[in-house]
């Protein structure tokens, strides 16, 4: 495994579950940064007191979501020498096994993508209405957007560093789960290579979920403005996301 992979873990009130999961990645050859979002239940003072070593932490001092949270992490790691940055929820929802498969299969590809939905993935203790609104957020930007992948939502992913130096990432500007969206839509229409991996996704066991009817209209509205925009300019996003 790489000596120059970080992770990149956005937090907002994961006191419960921040250290075990850190603990985890510690098993593996990493650099680890939190990005929280002035978590009212002290995350970032947590972190900080356990002196954990190759582990650091970045206050964004307001919640912003998890797009401008992952931005601020990579545009933070983008020059410091990384060749890989692996993006991941703080709730323990990704597994640190499943993790560690990605990053072995990322050497040959520029984004290797976690799906829960393909032969092999699973999904654990999420409600039906859950796995219902994921699995047709995935399916309505397939079509809009014409991606060909089968998980456009999950928070496990590895990125090539390299890849993403080419990519606008200031033209980015989703706030909730939209943004994995719209970061796949961007580093496809600019010839990434993206391979899926099944992973298994568990259901958070601590804290609440930070789904929300917002984050679902904003995704809803976004994808359905860049389908228009496809529409009567196909090479828009080839243009917009190029740097």
């Amino acid at each position: 495994m790489t000596h120059r992979t970080v992770v990149l873990i956005p937090t907002f009130n994961e006191s419960n579950s921040i250290l075990a999961l850190i603990q985890e990645l510690n098993q593996l050859n990493v650099d680890i940064i939190v990005i929280d979002d002035d978590s009212p239940d002290g995350t970032a003072d947590l972190i900080d007191k356990s002196h954990f070593d190759r582990v650091s932490v970045i206050n964004n001092g307001s919640k912003n979501g998890i797009g401008p949270a992952y931005l601020s992490g990579i545009n933070q790691v983008i020059s410091r020498g990384y060749e890989k940055i692996v993006t991941m929820d703080a709730d323990g929802s990704h597994l640190v096994s499943d993790v560690e498969k990605l990053i072995l299969k990322s050497s040959h590809f520029d984004v290797v993508m976690g799906t829960r939905w393909m032969p092999g993935g699973e999904v654990f203790n999420w409600s039906i209405n859950r796995q219902f609104l994921s699995k047709f957020g995935t399916w309505y930007a397939r079509k809009c957007l014409a991606l060909p992948f089968k998980d456009l939502t999950s928070g496990l992913r590895i990125y090539d560093v390299e890849f993403l130096k080419k990519v606008d990432l200031e033209a980015i500007r989703s706030n909730g789960y939209c943004f994995q969206i719209e970061m796949i839509k961007a580093l496809y229409s600019q010839g990434a290579t993206i391979s899926e991996e099944p992973i298994h996704f568990v259901e958070r066991r601590t804290g609440e979920s930070k789904m929300s009817g917002s984050i679902v209209i904003e995704a809803f509205l976004r994808v359905s403005w860049w389908a228009l925009k496809r529409r009567f300019k196909p090479n828009a996003d080839k243009l917009h996301y190029v740097k």
